[in-house]
């Protein structure tokens, strides 16, 4: 599994690349530390054909991670992306999902967990933590209250929001 790493703080960084090497099937190709670096290191590796996945912190200098993210999603669709950060799941995780974000980590998750959140999400699946589907499934919860939503509110759920749906 091919990564790069955007992360605007070196000991972050040093810190996720130490995690992941003890993973045997992960390699750490590239690091970055503004959002523009990021796009500027996943289009000089190619896209998709150089990486299998973009692990990218939401707080960023130059352009936050939310804006990185819908560049990538626009210019790499294939291309996933595991989102980072030290804000609480509830205040982030499903906004990075409907972007288009394949899992949300908190940085201060588990070193297997983030390994298995790596693995999982570059291999097209999407990854959360327990914490993080129950925020999932409020936000969602709230689509079965609409009037008109059709049958169980699922009609209204965008495309991602079912795939999220489907995990819990």
């Amino acid at each position: 599994i091919r990564v790069l790493i955007g992360d605007d703080h070196r000991i972050v960084r040093e810190g996720l690349k130490q995690v992941l090497a003890d993973a045997p099937d992960v390699h750490v190709l590239a690091e970055a530390q503004t959002g523009p670096e990021v796009l500027e290191r996943v289009h000089a590796l190619g896209g998709t054909a150089g990486l299998d996945l973009v692990l990218l912190d939401i707080a960023m200098p130059g352009q936050d991670g939310l804006e990185v993210l819908q560049t990538l999603r626009r210019d790499y669709p294939q291309l996933p992306v595991l989102m980072l950060s030290t804000y609480p799941e509830k205040q982030y995780a499903v906004r990075c999902i409907r972007l288009g974000a394949g899992g949300y980590l908190n940085k201060s998750a588990d070193p297997d967990d983030m390994v298995a959140g790596v693995r999982k999400v570059a291999s097209g699946g999407m990854y959360v933590t327990a914490a993080t589907a129950e925020a999932l499934a409020a936000a969602v919860g709230g689509a079965f209250a609409r009037p008109g939503a059709g049958v169980l509110g699922l009609d209204g759920l965008s495309h991602r929001e079912h795939q999220v749906f489907r995990l819990l």
